[in-house]
């Protein structure tokens, strides 16, 4: 079974980061999708996760300057 994309039909790529808004990859993460490997895949899998969870982290949320 090959591995799952992690789009979630949010496709809007955010100009200061450089990461889809929706999944967290790039866009050149996005444009080798099909054709990776599951190895490729699984590696732009645990990339996402760490973004995600930097973006949650306390220390993420206290230096964006939302309250």
């Amino acid at each position: 079974m090959a591995v799952a994309s992690p789009c979630i039909n949010i496709c809007q790529m955010d100009a200061a980061s450089g990461l889809c808004r929706g999944c967290l990859r790039t866009l050149e993460e996005i444009a080798a999708w099909a054709g990776a490997a599951d190895e490729a895949r699984l590696a732009v899998l645990a990339a996402v996760e760490a973004r995600r969870q930097a973006q949650e982290s306390p220390a993420a949320a206290a230096g964006s300057g939302h309250q």
